[in-house]
């Protein structure tokens, strides 16, 4: 069963004109629809109120809710843990906090058992990858093994709603960063996510085979409507993860994530400007090609400007990169994956060398197969296909799940 819970009344909330994630939509009722409920809470310290203070500090405080734990995400509660990093547990304050990126990455039983309800709150930024999704679905398959709820307080995705790009995954991938058959940029927000992935059968099916469901109520936002950009929200931007501290950074993982998992640049880890720069020690093109580059990226909505940049840390750590600083639009002229395409296509042909497979058949190119959803990308790149074909490949499946989400959006 899915219940939406709007919970748009005459308050000062409603009335203020600025959008309001459900965290806040729950306070403005006083915690009605938590009252007197003893909750595990899923979040991190991203996950913030209008007060500035976070969903776990505002719930833990409230006298007419009974916190009992939290659970944790990869990254931990703090958001200071580096990427693939075991978490270990923790405290906020005297609430105890339970990793799922650490001994575990699905509650168990006993976790969630003793709650009325398990509430989830993270800020996500818009691409599957990136593994907030794949906890929460986790916690809901954990929570439909033992038929407690699910209530997911909703909040912008900071993509936008419109922008989706990027093919649906191939049927026998399925992993903690490819979790869920929807495009690498859906133009989702958690909430809808959440009903579409229990609707559609996605969760682990029972012994029996039979499909599994998780009774999921969402929080909705006020104000907030797909066309927005981030900037117009009001919201303040908190860092979800060591590398996402910025906007800009949420919009370009999806833009050089990718190319990073094969080793082949640095994409600004280790700078002042994490997913927004890419470069290497000697990626330098003929005029004729570095033009053609910086068009046909802004073509997509990256704006790409020469520079040089020294990564303290990462790939190529203290050596100088040449490269681009990049900036990303903030409409639906932004085409993030087929920017990465074309991206991987320069590099690809900058240093055809290291896409063999001798290459790129051990971690590096395990992990891009993951993390881009299919085996085929890698066979695209590595036997040279022109850039108007891998963009054709890249629709792959979109269509069809633009039509299958349209009974989920919410806003």
């Amino acid at each position: 069963m899915i219940v939406y819970l709007l919970l748009v009344f005459m308050t000062p909330i409603a009335l203020a004109g600025t959008v309001r994630p459900g965290i806040d939509v729950l306070l403005a009722t006083n915690m009605e629809a938590l009252a007197d409920k003893k909750i595990v809470l899923v979040t991190h310290a991203a996950a913030r109120a209008h007060t500035g203070r976070s969903t776990a500090e505002e719930l833990i405080a409230h006298p007419r809710v009974q916190v009992l734990r939290l659970l944790a995400p990869e990254h931990g509660y703090y958001g200071v843990v580096r990427a693939g990093d075991h978490v270990a547990d923790d405290t906020v304050g005297s609430t105890p906090v339970v990793s799922l990126y650490g001994r575990l990455r699905r509650p168990e039983p006993a976790m969630i058992r003793d709650a009325d309800i398990v509430v989830v709150d993270f800020q996500d930024i818009g691409t599957r990858s990136y593994t907030y999704i794949s906890t929460m679905i986790e916690v809901m398959e954990a929570c439909a093994d033992v038929g407690t709820p699910v209530m997911i307080l909703d909040r912008p995705n900071p993509l936008g709603g419109m922008v989706v790009d990027g093919s649906v995954p191939d049927a026998d991938v399925r992993n903690f960063v490819c979790r869920a058959p929807i495009p690498y940029v859906h133009g989702m927000t958690m909430g809808e996510l959440a009903q579409m992935v229990s609707t559609e059968g996605w969760l682990q099916p029972r012994g029996d085979g039979t499909p599994q469901r998780c009774s999921v109520v969402v929080i909705a936002c006020t104000g907030w409507t797909r066309t927005m950009r981030w900037e117009d929200t009001g919201l303040h931007w908190y860092p979800t993860s060591p590398n996402i501290p910025t906007i800009s950074a949420a919009r370009g993982y999806p833009v050089v994530g990718l190319l990073g998992e094969l080793g082949l640049a640095s994409i600004g880890i280790g700078t002042s400007g994490p997913f927004t720069m890419i470069g290497a020690p000697d990626y330098s093109l003929p005029p004729q090609q570095e033009a053609s580059l910086v068009r046909d990226l802004a073509s997509c909505g990256v704006i790409a400007r020469a520079g040089r940049f020294v990564p303290i840390a990462g790939k190529f750590a203290k050596r100088e990169c040449i490269g681009y600083h990049l900036a990303f639009a903030d409409d639906s002229a932004f085409k993030p994956f087929d920017a990465a395409l074309i991206l991987l296509q320069s590099f690809r042909n900058r240093y055809p060398a290291a896409l063999s497979p001798s290459v790129v058949q051990g971690n590096a190119g395990q992990m891009f197969v993951k993390t881009s959803g299919s085996r085929r990308w890698l066979n695209l790149l590595q036997s040279g296909t022109s850039l108007p074909q891998l963009r054709a490949s890249s629709q792959i499946g979109v269509q069809d799940f633009l039509l299958r989400r349209l009974p989920y959006l919410l806003y």
